[in-house]
């Protein structure tokens, strides 16, 4: 997994994450703690674009008040179309559109269904003590995914990482995964373009091994995207001329992130890729033109 280092870059650029999860959905940072890291790394600005909620934003730019870095309001919805998984990032979105919370808050109760199911299961592979939703929802920060129920499992014994309760039960095709419910990448473009927001296609790179990247491109353009996940932590150099090329064919803006979900998805860290500032100022430029 290709990643840059900061350190080795040039001193006098500055540089961006505009892909970062807190505790307010997947992630294992807190919102403070995401912010707190960011300052270390002397990071200009990131985005916090947590799974199909909003929750983290208040407390990130609460924390970034009066510090030398912009914290960028965002989402990213989890969508899918023919059962491949498809994410869209949102940038500079309106976290008090009443639009967003409700769709959001419908996000959320079809999460705590589906929460339930899975520990259903769980329960039924007698694989350990017994566990109960509300155990999860306590540990929860409103979101409800699939690293809290992990947790609960770690705390009573049945394994002992959160990668191990992925690799064995929560992924799909594994005996305690269950489908939820998800928007399609066309309803999600469409809604964030409603509401103001910069649409970006994220990982790209990912998508492209099950469904053919140009096609997805050219109807979600039609449907208002703007840009690509160019900089990624798994994009090989041949990966981000391809996808620049993509990006100059169809007018779309170049965006990046290192998608750190904290101490999971194998340590993927916040600013592990080297992305200048201009990127952002790009999408500031498109944004005053929506």
């Amino acid at each position: 997994m290709p990643k840059n280092n900061l350190d080795s870059t040039n001193d006098n650029q500055s540089f961006i994450d505009l892909h970062l999860h807190t505790t307010a959905s997947d992630g294992t940072f807190s919102p403070n703690q995401v912010v707190k890291i960011a300052l270390e790394l002397k990071l200009k600005a990131i985005a916090i674009t947590d799974h199909d909620t909003v929750g983290g934003i208040k407390e990130a730019l609460e924390v970034a008040e009066n510090e030398p870095i912009e914290v960028i309001p965002g989402i990213e919805f989890s969508t899918e179309i023919n059962s491949v998984s498809i994410h869209i990032v949102g940038l500079f979105v309106d976290y008090h559109n009443k639009e967003l919370l409700k769709l959001t808050h419908e996000i959320q109760n079809a999460r705590e269904i589906r929460a339930k199911k899975i520990i259903e299961k769980i329960n039924s592979l007698d694989i350990g003590p017994k566990i109960d939703f509300n155990d999860v929802k306590n540990i929860a920060s409103g979101f409800i995914g699939r690293p809290h129920i992990a947790e609960v499992m770690i705390a009573k014994g049945i394994i002992l990482t959160i990668d191990e309760a992925f690799e064995k039960y929560l992924n799909r095709g594994k005996p305690a995964y269950i489908p939820r419910y998800k928007l399609t990448p066309i309803e999600a473009v469409s809604f964030l373009n409603n509401i103001g927001a910069i649409p970006i296609l994220a990982h790209p790179c990912h998508i492209s091994e099950k469904i053919e990247l140009e096609r997805l491109i050219q109807e979600l353009k039609e449907a208002g995207l703007v840009g690509l996940e160019i900089y990624y932590p798994a994009h090989s150099h041949e990966d981000i001329d391809k996808l620049q090329a993509l990006a100059k064919k169809y007018d779309l803006l170049e965006s990046g992130g290192s998608d750190c979900h904290g101490e999971i998805n194998n340590g993927t860290m916040i600013g592990c890729v080297a992305i200048p500032y201009s990127v952002l100022t790009n999408i500031k430029k498109r944004l005053k033109q929506k």
